[in-house]
């Protein structure tokens, strides 16, 4: 009877480890993976890049982006530049009006991590900071190119007009509210996908935007 009663105590104490085990396994292992798993699939399925993912600052998943640049935002521009030179009375002027088309993102040479917190269950997207990643001049015309009398309009300065129509175009890009657009159109798109999968997110500003 001894052995039948420890044989049953035996049994009973295996059957509570393995659903102490399962328990465990079920509430403070499987969801944090489950969670990291399909942030991380919504993530290459939107932007085309698994981001770094960690568990309790743990990295179960390593960054891998077949890409550079991730842009979330493109934005059409209208860029006005004039340049004149004055010379003994003699003025030299040029006229320039370009269309650009100004992509911004982020450059995922920059990491960019998901961290899955267990208690409570939410995730922390730190993104990098976003970045104007191109200024591409679609087509610009010339409004003016008008020599002085002996104060004349050389390559070099056309040369140099189309150039600082660039850098005006770029300037005016940053000033656009271009790159807030774009970490916000990122942080809505990870919002849904970890909402979708029944978790809460926050975004910590990265080091370059605090500073």
């Amino acid at each position: 009877m001894r052995t039948k009663g420890f044989l049953i105590a035996f049994i009973v104490a295996g059957t509570l480890l393995i659903a102490g085990a399962w328990t465990f396994y079920a509430v403070f292992i499987k969801p944090p993976t489950e969670l990291a798993r399909a942030t991380a699939q919504g993530i290459q399925e939107l932007f085309n890049f698994t981001p770094r993912v960690k568990i309790d600052q743990t990295i179960v998943i390593e960054q891998n982006a077949p890409i550079m640049e991730v842009a979330t935002v493109s934005r059409q521009l209208m860029v006005d530049y004039t340049w004149s030179h004055t010379w003994l009375g003699s003025t030299k002027t040029i006229h320039l009006i370009g269309t650009f088309t100004a992509k911004a993102g982020f450059d995922l040479k920059d990491p960019f991590t998901i961290e899955i917190e267990r208690s409570p269950l939410r995730v922390k997207a730190s993104l990098p900071a976003p970045k104007i990643l191109s200024i591409t001049m679609d087509s610009y015309r010339i409004v003016a190119d008008e020599s002085g009398w002996w104060n004349t309009i050389s390559n070099a300065d056309r040369e140099a007009g189309v150039e600082q129509l660039q850098s005006t175009a770029r300037a005016q890009a940053e000033s656009s509210g271009m790159l807030e657009e774009a970490r916000t159109s990122a942080e809505q798109r990870i919002k849904e996908i970890v909402q979708r999968n029944g978790s809460t997110v926050e975004f910590p500003l990265s080091s370059q935007e605090v500073h």
